[in-house]
């Protein structure tokens, strides 16, 4: 029988562990848990970076865990501060950019022919 357990993380170690550091880049973003219809991504950020409208290949959520952020998507900004998540439908552009230092969980989770338009 397989482990069904795909990871298990102190978050606040995590995110200690990858900082974005003072890169131009002002970001760092490290997978936690990587399956065949499922990412975990943590995403650490520097105040006032953002990263630019882009799509996912499935469903999302962004689940703020320090720090605050503003996730744009359509005609709509949502601010998220610790503890709020928003969720995506699949495809939909959105961008998020730091207002004060921190950290995000990103899921994303897709089935079998998602990614394959």
């Amino acid at each position: 029988m397989t482990n069904p357990l795909l990871g298990a993380f102190t978050i606040d170690d995590e995110i200690e562990k990858y900082r974005p550091g003072d890169t131009e880049a002002g970001r760092r973003a490290e997978t936690l848990i990587k399956t065949d219809g499922l990412r975990v991504v943590l995403v650490t950020m520097l105040a006032g970076i953002t990263l630019h409208e882009h799509t996912a290949p499935g469903p999302i959520t962004i689940h703020a865990i320090r720090g605050r952020f503003v996730v744009t998507f359509e005609n709509e900004e949502r601010e998220l501060g610790p503890g709020e998540l928003v969720s995506l439908a699949t495809g939909v552009r959105h961008a998020v950019r730091t207002v004060e230092e921190g950290a995000f969980l990103l899921t994303i989770g897709w089935g079998p022919t998602a990614g394959k338009d």
